[in-house]
């Protein structure tokens, strides 16, 4: 009874994973719940038919992989819902004027203050100023950017 009969009955949603994308995850935590790190699924089978005991802590890693999975979907569609409101704003903003004027008169702004702090003298005092204006604007700028050329489009 080898991977796919024991394996399967006493843990199917780790058996179920095995061979798939998520088989390194779904051993891994079998094999630290039952204390042997880095062991195989054969590993973990040869176990359980040794230490029958061990099959309730299987069973709780299990458990607990299927939590994980539940999270990591629960993960995957708030991202989902993000990526799409994203991609709704660049579409229903794409006629409208109002973010590239914004966008252009602050990269127009940053260049200017940075121009003026370059050439005009300036005391210690004003440095606190200075950076506070500056990180700002950069991250006005970043926003820009983020929307125009953020990675949900094309």
């Amino acid at each position: 009874m080898k991977l796919g009969g024991l394996l399967k009955s006493l843990a199917p949603t780790i058996a179920s994973a095995a061979g798939g994308p998520l088989s390194g995850m779904a051993v891994k935590m079998a094999a630290s719940k039952l204390g042997i790190p880095d062991a195989t699924a054969n590993e973990i089978e040869d176990l359980i038919e040794r230490e029958p005991e061990k099959a309730v802590v299987l069973k709780q890693a299990d458990a607990e992989f299927k939590n994980r999975i539940r999270e990591m979907e629960i993960d995957l569609e708030s991202f989902k819902t993000e990526v799409e409101d994203r991609k709704d704003a660049r579409t229903k903003f794409a006629g409208d004027l109002t973010p590239k004027v914004f966008c252009i008169l602050a990269l127009l702004l940053y260049g200017a203050y940075v121009m003026a702090v370059t050439i005009m003298p300036h005391d210690q005092n004003d440095e606190t100023i200075i950076s506070l204006v500056l990180g700002q604007l950069s991250g006005i700028l970043g926003t820009c950017a983020a929307f125009f050329y953020g990675g949900s489009q094309k």
